[in-house]
């Protein structure tokens, strides 16, 4: 996972801003690539684009079991394994 010392902090984020940051993330990167001859940027781009949908796809999974267990009918044991 990418780690930017000046990132704030993903998970005190809603799914919406994370999502608009996703957006200005990929126009700035498609400008650079565009207009600028700095590799680094881009790469800085790509590593933060990629920490930002890395983060909003682990909430997603996370809310699809969630939902998945409810129509099962499991109960909620938090972080305990479940063996069958």
């Amino acid at each position: 996972m990418y780690f930017h010392p000046l990132q704030e902090e993903l998970a005190n984020l809603s799914d919406e801003d994370i999502s608009k940051r996703i957006q200005e993330l990929t126009k700035k990167k498609t400008s650079a690539i565009r207009f600028g001859r700095n590799p680094s940027l881009v790469a800085q781009l790509t590593g933060a684009l990629e920490s930002y949908r890395s983060e909003l796809r682990t909430r997603r999974v996370k809310n699809w079991q969630d939902n998945v267990k409810k129509a099962r009918g499991e109960p909620d044991l938090g972080e305990l394994v479940n063996i069958e």
